[in-house]
């Protein structure tokens, strides 16, 4: 049950993964065409900017996701060589609950912000603020997955994700 549970949050992830490269695609391909329409062919397309900046808004929210589930996120990692296993342990535990409050707020307003994203259409796209706002939604009931995951996985005994990936 637990390598099910690993292995299905393992495969969500490599998803996030593959959706942030293909944003970050979008914003490398929308940013060269925005400068070779400037300066070389004067097309009448004006999104450029737009599109990659929707782009840019998805691929930073999965890849702090992505970061926080392998631990890689901005800390400081002086206390480590201080603290004890035990005690690493509780500060990541302690971490962990304050994400999860943070992401369940995040969840519970977004709801609210979308709806009024909605009728906020980005000039030039068929896109509308809702697109960004939804990133936001999705990083955070991924990292609300990774974190239940993580527990269940230190109840059980196990290493967490991202560790044995």
């Amino acid at each position: 049950m637990l390598d099910m549970i690993r292995r299905l949050e393992a495969g969500l992830s490599w998803c996030v993964h593959a959706a942030a490269m293909v944003f970050l695609a979008i914003v490398f391909i929308f940013t060269l065409g925005s400068a070779a329409d400037r300066y070389i062919y004067d097309a009448a397309f004006n999104a450029y900017e737009q599109i990659a900046k929707l782009a840019l808004v998805w691929f930073t929210f999965l890849g702090f996701v992505l970061a926080y589930r392998a631990r890689t996120n901005i800390r400081v990692d002086l206390i480590d060589g201080v603290l004890s296993a035990k005690l690493r342990r509780v500060r990541d535990v302690v971490g962990d609950l304050t994400a999860l409050g943070i992401f369940g707020v995040i969840l519970w307003k977004i709801r609210r912000l979308i709806e009024v994203g909605a009728n906020q259409v980005v000039m030039g796209t068929p896109f509308s603020l809702d697109a960004a706002y939804l990133s936001l939604l999705v990083a955070a009931g991924f990292g609300i997955l990774v974190i239940i995951v993580r527990f269940i996985l230190l109840s059980a005994g196990r290493s967490e994700p991202g560790e044995a990936d």
